[in-house]
């Protein structure tokens, strides 16, 4: 399928998903759950089931973590599979938005964290020469990322110029990706430090913004990145609400044996 045909197919697919997200209520109720355990078991009764399947309360913050990041990619490869075959590349491209502060923490030369070597999409990046995981990031299709690295240390301008090299362009098109690009600029540039999160705490508001574009530009492909990164949003979320439990379960326990 290709064209209008092609997106409208990916648009039904993607519209059952979207309707099947968890609401507010949900969030509402495993905001309340303090218990890690407690909180993934309530969770599996939810629209969220799909995305904590294969975690459980004595896994580490970094299978945690992995674990999502694959769910992620994985369904960023599904979406490949719904969308016409023009934009089956630029979709791919996605996959690497989210590991940005990574290889920016890579190539900028620090040493490769224990986490990094065990994620399979990104061990290849952790050699221990520096060349080497340059050269490693031009031989995963990264080039651009490695010039802009050079340029001026701001990987995400690499990502959006390959984007939108390898995008089909089109004046119908174009101005969704201009939204969305200024969206995710803000984003970035409202976060700092090196080790701070992709995306702010308040989901509802950035919830908003990208379900504006989702809704704008419905049966384009700026509707199907739009999902994506909503889908981002609420992997985001259930991860924050993991990882502080699971941190607030090792303090207790570190707090009851000071007190022995």
């Amino acid at each position: 399928m290709t064209g209008i045909q092609g997106m409208a197919y990916a648009q039904a697919r993607i519209q059952s998903r979207y309707g099947k997200r968890a609401d507010e209520s949900v969030w509402l109720k495993l905001h309340n759950i303090h218990d890690l355990g407690s909180y993934l078991q309530t969770a599996q009764q939810t629209p969220l089931r799909h995305w904590i399947l294969g975690i459980s309360s004595t896994h580490s913050s970094h299978e945690i973590e992995l674990t999502l990041r694959q769910k992620y990619r994985g369904h960023i490869d599904e979406v490949i599979n719904w969308v016409p075959s023009s934009w089956r590349r630029p979709i791919c491209w996605i996959k690497r938005l989210p590991d940005l502060p990574v290889l920016q923490y890579l190539a900028a030369g620090n040493v490769p964290l224990d986490w990094m070597k065990t994620d399979p999409d990104l061990t290849v990046f952790t050699s221990e020469d520096h060349n080497s995981r340059l050269q490693a990031m031009r031989d995963a299709g990264c080039s651009s990322l490695v010039d802009a690295w050079r340029q001026d240390g701001a990987l995400l301008e690499g990502w959006i110029r390959e984007w939108n090299k390898i995008r089909p362009r089109s004046k119908v098109t174009d101005d969704g990706f201009k939204d969305l690009e200024k969206l995710i600029h803000q984003l970035v540039q409202s976060q700092t430090g090196s080790q701070a999160d992709v995306l702010p705490a308040d989901y509802e508001a950035v919830f908003n913004q990208f379900r504006r574009i989702f809704r704008r530009y419905a049966f384009q492909p700026a509707g199907v990145c739009a999902y994506l990164a909503i889908i981002a949003i609420d992997l985001h979320r259930i991860r924050r609400g993991l990882i502080k439990r699971l941190f607030f379960a090792d303090n207790q326990y570190l707090a009851e044996e000071l007190r022995v």
